[in-house]
């Protein structure tokens, strides 16, 4: 038995037939040679590996009367033809038909009598590839989490590996009884007391640093105190979904960066910004003032192999009321380095695991009763939109003895936030997935398409071509820009 954290449990109670708590991700794969059923390759290999990624044989076991957060338990059998679902597109098979697809696929909630995860083997895209949806609830783990489960169930060469004996992972089989979950509860009631008496002093110093670096480390101004400014992403959402992907080179954006000396996450908030502002002055709907990203944060500790979640955030300003990319890009700079500076000081300090009597029935409570009301329209808005980079696989994956060419993560919207951008650094790219309310955003792939654009506008400022090859070279020299690579199969469909 392993009881979840509250973290981990949050994902459960904030959870509704609107807010689905799952995370995903959109592979294409190119078939190996020869004769290839990717639904039985792919379904035989996650059946061998399954004893591999604890999170995926494992199902949820309430406390007595719901007084504090689930465990997780082994589960009796997996049903794998309902863990590894088989679909095809019709005719022509189109990235528009699939976005479509996953689009319906990500507004289903998983069934919680059963292990958290679902994937999808799609074929019939004209390309020739076919498309791997997998979808995994929060509450088993974090996007670090889901790339090294991912990677345990695919390969790093064309031939799979054999799986790990079963002897050498060892899984719990006999379930708790009734007294001994209780029992359980009220111990981590007050282990939770303890511990919070013991760290008061370390996090009255954490927030006394906090207070400091706000008025004096970068200058205190009222305006840091306001709201973000509403936008149409900071209402209630519905139960739909809308679903886009782009994807720029990172040679490219490693080379625009250290031009400006920016980082990855700096080009991709700066652009992210441009295209926001551009997306909402064509409606007539862009604030005066900046909007306001909010950005998760892992805490996991390098070499952390565990499922659980292990992630903060911040929230930052993303320039979308100026114009001029570069001008854009150092005031992110400026925001995203005080809101550093400010998860310094609390980092240490930020509780992980937290309860309190009633917890999954309270808190189930109130999210469903925010969801319902309209709560999420007048409240003034803390972010606009959610932006998160998760770190993937530097090389090639396969799976079954498949390539995948391209690895489009697709997240959560919800109340007050619609339009959630999750990207992953896949190889030579940065693949982008935006997941938002249909109804408040149902045109989001434009929103992708102005992400590559302001890329290009940014990566133009900071490196314009040169016009005399002759000419001698500056103390700094600029390097030509090359031509945005994206994803072979999101290429083929743009064409």
């Amino acid at each position: 038995m392993q009881k979840l954290s509250a973290m981990d449990a949050a994902f459960l109670y904030l959870e509704t037939p609107e807010t689905p708590m799952h995370i995903a991700g959109l592979s294409i794969c190119e078939p190996p040679d020869g004769e290839h059923n990717p639904y039985e390759a792919f379904k035989s290999q996650i059946a061998a590996r399954l004893h591999e990624v604890p999170s995926f044989h494992r199902i949820l076991m309430p406390t007595p009367f719901n007084i504090d957060h689930p465990s997780w338990v082994n589960a009796d059998t997996v049903d794998f033809d309902y863990h590894v679902r088989h679909a095809a597109l019709p005719k022509p098979g189109t990235v528009d038909q699939l976005r479509s697809l996953i689009e319906r696929l990500h507004s289903q909630p998983l069934d919680r009598e059963r292990p958290l995860w679902q994937f999808h083997v799609i074929e019939g895209l004209k390309t020739g590839h076919f498309a791997l949806y997998t979808k995994m609830h929060h509450a088993c783990l974090d996007g670090g989490g889901g790339i090294m489960a991912m990677d345990i169930l695919s390969d790093r060469e064309p031939v799979p590996r054999p799986p790990l004996p079963r002897a050498q992972i060892p899984i719990q089989t006999q379930r708790p009884g009734f007294f001994e979950v209780l029992g359980s509860a009220y111990g981590s009631f007050l282990q939770q007391q303890v511990r919070i008496l013991q760290s008061m002093p370390t996090m009255a110093k954490a927030l006394a640093d906090t207070v400091k670096l706000t008025l004096e480390g970068q200058g205190f101004e009222l305006k840091n105190l306001k709201p973000a400014p509403k936008t149409p992403f900071n209402v209630r959402i519905g139960a739909q979904r809308a679903y886009g992907y782009t994807a720029i080179d990172i040679k490219e954006a490693k080379s625009v960066g250290k031009h400006l000396d920016a980082t990855i996450n700096d080009l991709v908030l700066a652009c992210c910004g441009g295209a926001l502002r551009r997306y909402l002055a064509a409606k007539q709907q862009l604030p005066k003032d900046s909007l306001v990203a909010g950005v998760p944060v892992s805490l996991r500790e390098m070499g952390d192999t565990s499922n659980s979640n292990q992630v903060t955030g911040v929230a930052t300003d993303i320039g979308s009321n100026i114009e001029d990319p570069i001008e854009r890009l150092r005031h992110v700079q400026t925001s995203m380095g005080r809101e550093k500076q400010k998860l310094g000081a609390l980092k240490d300090v930020i509780p992980r695991d937290l309860s309190f009597f009633g917890a999954p029935l309270l808190a189930t409570a109130l999210a469903g009763a925010f969801g319902k009301s309209e709560v999420a329209n007048a409240l003034p808005a803390y972010v606009n939109v959610a932006i998160s980079n998760v770190p993937a696989a530097r090389r090639h994956l396969y799976f079954a003895g498949a390539k995948v060419v391209g690895y489009f993560p697709v997240s959560i919207p919800y109340h007050g936030c619609a339009l959630n951008i999750t990207l992953h650094g896949y190889v030579d790219r940065l693949d982008f997935g935006l997941t938002a309310c249909r109804k408040a955003v149902p045109d989001v792939q434009q929103i992708a398409d102005l992400i590559l654009d302001e890329f290009k506008a940014l990566r133009n400022a900071a490196l314009p071509r040169e016009t005399d090859a002759t000419a001698a070279p500056a103390a700094k020299p600029k390097k030509p820009a090359r031509k945005a690579a994206v994803a072979k199969a999101a290429a083929s469909a743009s064409a």
